[in-house]
């Protein structure tokens, strides 16, 4: 289906690709990124479980500290805290467990499940510290394995966090919890050593050991913290409690023990209690990070899920519209086929490609087509010359244009109209020329037959026009009749007096001197007028300059005598005089019809006092008579040829029509014809010589 797409269409497949590549990043940033925010999520329930088993391991090394204190001196004061510690412990127990339940984390799962078990002994030591059926060393042991079982379960979250951020916190916050609980057996260690006032070697090393833990802890606690809380650690060191503790610690590992163990225990509570601060400080950045991860997480998720949604749309309503696209350009490439006459050929004019029109029109099968020269169509009629000039332009790149004959399979022709152009290849040179050609056979044999038809009405006219100067130059000979009737009539009188008196012997040298002048007036008087006639027939095809006036000035000199005779007064009334260029001797001989048709019109209808009036007007001559004008129902038939109105019948009928033909065609004028004033009036318009030029 792809040889039938247009290169326009087949722009849309890289972009199809395009997007079917955008789709397939799309779903590899997707699940990535819905994974990583399900872990965030997940992470984030682990961080709230460990913030909680934070706050019970503070809670439980305070008791631990209550409980060992009390295990020592049996003080009523240590029992009733340690008592309130004891609730508070128990709350934070129940809210951890509570947090446990939500988890599905298995590894997670499996330490909490360890601390939750350890977490059951703790009424069991209880009650044994409360008793008294326990040591000291036991119930601190106790209290730590409880502790390491939930210290435990915060040590996976580290191992599981892929964000450096997060790791980071957890591993400050992990350090920090160690510090604290190491500050507690530290309490106990150092409140042991109070009460008793004294302390063996063992004693003092395992405190000292529990001392160097706790510097560890602080380096590793410093390395991965923050510089925010790098800085609320150095202000809770640099506290009056902080300088005490270092004092006391001092003084018992240089052996100068002068403090009570009372105020030893409250100085370590007191630093414990403040760290607790710190230790909120990174839990709760720790939740901000996590938050703001998720966050970002899901806008991106969101945006990139908004954007796959928007490129599967967009993919599949290109989808469709490629489809479409592809089905209607394959149609219109089948209507092209079967109804535009096109063939493709090779640069050295051998057919590849023919559509089904110009198999139908050629009468030859496109397997007799493909593979021949296209001269295979040629018709003997068209000239070497055309297809050479073809050749040489459309190979130069160019397109070329023209008419030519082709000759069917079965002999016979058809006339096409040919568009000829060039096709290139990547490398920009010309592989192929495509030809479409448009049926023009009906219009070429139309063509033929109106040229035809064209010489017919040609001799049609000239015949036309012969016959209209033949009755014509009837009508002036009878003019010229009553142009000589006079005159002759004026040399016979003369001539018969001459001849009397010459009878009668009364002729003088006088009298034959006068006639003879009479005679030779009246002979040049006939001569002018032959030369009048002679100059108004003259065939002269040569445009000159001339004007109305002059022009009815001529023709009168021909009527007048006429228009005399049969008491039709002639005026002429002139506006204006505008210079024509034009044919001076055919226009007369319009101008001249005109009078005619309205003597003969006025004699026919017995007007009484006929007048014709001839108005110059510029560019314009009227010629108007009061004939009483031509009925309405014939008015647009009189320019017709072979239309006469002439009551005796002996008009031809070309007269007007020919005078229209001068005007119009000839002199490029316009000539109309209306009634007014119980009369008709012909109207001819020349363009004046200003006109004619610009023109």
């Amino acid at each position: 289906m792809l040889k039938y797409i247009s290169n326009q269409t087949k722009i849309l497949i890289p972009i199809l690709l395009l997007s079917v590549i955008l789709l397939f990043i799309a779903s590899l940033i997707i699940k990535p990124n819905f994974d990583h925010m399900n872990q965030l999520k997940s992470l984030k329930e682990r961080v709230c479980y460990s913030n909680n088993a934070t706050s019970l391991l503070l809670s439980l090394q305070k008791e631990r500290g209550l409980s060992y204190a009390y295990t020592v001196s049996h003080n009523s004061e240590f029992k009733k805290l340690l008592d309130k510690q004891i609730n508070i412990t128990d709350i934070n127990i129940k809210q951890l467990k509570a947090l446990s339940y939500k988890l599905k984390d298995k590894k997670l799962t499996s330490e909490i499940k360890n601390s939750l078990l350890m977490l059951q002994e703790l009424k069991k030591v209880r009650t044994l510290i409360l008793d008294n059926q326990i040591s000291k060393e036991d119930s601190l042991k106790l209290y730590q394995q409880i502790n390491q079982s939930i210290f435990a379960s915060i040590k996976v979250i580290i191992s599981d966090s892929n964000v450096p951020q997060i790791t980071n916190n957890m591993i400050s916050l992990i350090s920090f919890l160690y510090i604290e609980d190491n500050l507690g057996l530290l309490r106990a260690k150092g409140s042991t050593i109070l009460l008793k006032q004294s302390y063996t070697d063992k004693e003092i090393l395992d405190y000292y050991a529990i001392y160097k833990v706790v510097l560890e802890y602080e380096k590793n606690f410093l390395d991965f913290s923050k510089e925010k809380i790098i800085n609320q650690y150095k202000i809770l060191k640099q506290s009056k409690d902080f300088q005490d503790y270092l004092n006391y610690n001092h003084q018992i590992l240089s052996n100068q023990i002068h403090l009570s163990p009372i105020k030893w225990f409250g100085t370590l509570s007191h630093i414990i209690y403040k760290m607790n601060n710190i230790n909120n400080t990174i839990r709760l950045d720790t939740e901000n990070i996590i938050n703001n991860k998720i966050q970002n997480m899901k806008s991106t998720f969101l945006l990139v899920l908004n954007l796959t949604i928007l490129s599967l749309i967009t993919f599949l309503l290109m989808i469709i519209a490629f489809l479409k696209l592809a089905r209607n350009e394959q149609k219109l490439r089948e209507v092209s086929d079967k109804y535009i006459i096109s063939s493709m050929t090779d640069t050295k004019g051998r057919i590849i490609d023919v559509s089904q029109a110009f198999c139908k029109i050629s009468g030859y099968t496109k397997d007799e087509l493909i593979g021949k020269p296209h001269n295979i169509v040629r018709h003997p009629d068209m000239p070497k010359e055309v297809f050479k000039e073809m050749w040489q332009k459309i190979k130069q790149g160019k397109t070329w244009s023209g008419k030519v004959k082709n000759k069917t399979k079965d002999g016979g022709y058809y006339w096409v109209y040919a568009n000829i152009e060039p096709l290139y290849n990547n490398k920009g040179k010309i592989n192929s020329f495509i030809s479409i050609r448009l049926d023009i056979t009906e219009n070429e044999k139309l063509a033929q037959k109106v040229k035809e038809e064209e010489a017919k009405n040609k001799k049609t006219q000239v015949l036309m026009q012969q016959q209209s100067r033949l009755a014509q130059m009837g009508e002036m000979i009878s003019m010229i009749a009553h142009q000589w009737r006079q005159p002759l009539a004026a040399i016979t009188a003369t001539t018969s007096t001459l001849e009397v008196k010459a009878k009668l012997n009364k002729l003088s040298t006088n009298d034959i001197e006068e006639s003879t002048k009479k005679i030779k007036n009246f002979a040049m008087h006939l001569s002018a007028t032959i030369d009048d006639f002679r100059n108004f027939f003259k065939t002269n095809k040569t445009k000159t300059s001339t004007n109305f006036e002059q022009l009815i000035k001529s023709v009168k000199s021909i009527i007048d005598s006429t228009l005399s005779h049969n008491n039709i007064e002639l005026e002429v009334i002139t506006k204006s005089i505008e210079e024509i260029y034009t044919y001076e001797g055919e226009l007369k001989q319009v101008i001249l019809n005109l009078i005619k048709n309205a003597e003969d019109a006025l004699i026919e209808n017995g007007i009484q006092n006929p007048k014709i009036t001839i108005t110059i007007d510029g560019n314009k001559l009227y010629v108007h008579d009061n004939g009483g004008g031509i009925p309405e129902d014939i008015i647009d038939k009189i320019f017709n040829p072979y239309f006469s109105t002439k009551i005796n019948k002996d008009g031809t009928g070309l007269g007007l029509y020919m005078s229209k033909t001068i005007v119009e065609e000839h002199c490029k004028g316009k000539i109309e014809v209306y009634n007014e004033d119980n009369g008709a009036t012909f109207m001819i318009t020349i363009p004046n010589l200003e006109d004619t030029i610009k023109a």
